[in-house]
């Protein structure tokens, strides 16, 4: 009985050990190329956003990240109503001077032409962007819109 059982164990454990493979070991992560080189975050050419749509009583907030200051920033769309639009830069916690936040607010309602905003400042301090994008009146019950941010350091 004893030899039995020993066989069925050994028999058991065999497939398992048969089909163990070794962990093979990572490589360490490389740098992206480039990584270093200071150049714009923009996308050229058409609208670096998909398309958007605000309700009759919506507007949209979008985080456009991180930008460090002295940044030149640009923020222009293509929309089917009249839109107005702001961007918030904010900076918190140890990073803000009093050691909890301060902001800046930019705004614009229709210095693209065709009662399209645009958005162009330079960023005085480093911060995170968020876009405000609301309809300028009532009368339109919802509207679609398309923006580009173009981000240019240094």
């Amino acid at each position: 009985m004893k030899m039995h059982l020993s066989l069925a164990v050994w028999l058991a454990l065999m497939p398992a050990a048969a089909l163990a493979q070794t962990p093979v070991a990572k490589a360490p992560k490389q740098a992206a190329p480039g990584a270093a080189v200071n150049r714009p975050f923009a996308i050229s050419g058409q609208a670096s956003s998909g398309r958007h749509c605000i309700g009759p009583d919506g507007a949209n907030i979008h985080s456009l990240g991180h930008a460090p200051g002295n940044s030149r920033v640009t923020v222009t769309f293509s929309s089917d109503f009249d839109p107005v639009a702001s961007v918030t830069v904010m900076q918190m916690g140890l990073e803000a001077p009093d050691g909890r936040a301060r902001s800046n607010f930019v705004f614009d309602d229709d210095s693209g032409g065709n009662l399209e905003p645009e958005l162009r400042f330079t960023t005085g301090f480093s911060g995170t962007m968020v876009l405000h994008v609301s309809k300028f009146s009532a009368e339109r019950s919802a509207g679609c819109y398309f923006y580009k941010v173009e981000i240019v350091t240094g």
